[in-house]
Parts: structure tokens; sequence; C-alpha cells
């Protein structure tokens, strides 16, 4: 049995130095995981929006037009009735005097 003994302890003395000698060999190992995080909810940030312009209608209000003043015109009168007697130019005998019919 000390032979048994002795043996497995061998054995496992060999296993162990075998494996202490697995990390010493050259190998760098580098692990990067992008992944989408747990969901989390995030209120969105407050936005001023101005409120809409009213518009109100002016009341129509109704204004009266000004009335059109204008006298007739010169030259009709100076070329019908030059002296102004009331009688046309074509039917008065003195077309230019006023104090003759």
């Amino acid at each position: 049995m000390k032979k048994f003994l002795a043996l497995s302890a061998a054995l496992l003395a060999g296993a162990g130095m075998m494996l202490a000698a697995a990390p010493a060999m050259a190998r760098v190992n580098v692990d990067v995981n992008l992944g989408i995080p747990a969901p989390v909810y995030v209120a969105p940030q407050p936005v001023y929006v101005p409120p809409r312009p009213v518009y109100v209608a002016p009341r129509p209000v109704y204004v009266a037009p000004e009335p059109v003043y204008y006298s007739p015109r010169p030259h009709h009168r100076r070329w019908h009735d030059r002296d102004r007697d009331g009688v046309p130019d074509r039917f008065d005998r003195h077309p230019r005097n006023p104090y003759r019919d």
C-alpha cells in the first residue's frame, strides 16, 4: 500500500506540474463584448412650444366716402357760349358781346 500511495502521489505531483506549466505559455486572450444594455426608460427632455397666435378679425367699419366735387370743364362753356348770355354761339349774332343778343 505504501507503494500505491507513493505512486499515486507521484502521479498527482506530475499532473500538477504539467498543469502549472500551461500558464507559462505566451498567450493573450482579449474578449470584447458589445451588447445592448438592459432596457432603461429615459423620459425625453421637455420642449417649450409657444402657443399658436390667436387671430381676431377686426370689426368691419363703414366709412362713407367723401363727396367728390367737380366743376364742369370750362372749355364746354367757353366753346359753346363765350359771352355767357345763355345763347349758344352758333345761334348768337354777336357771340363775343355779352350785352347784345
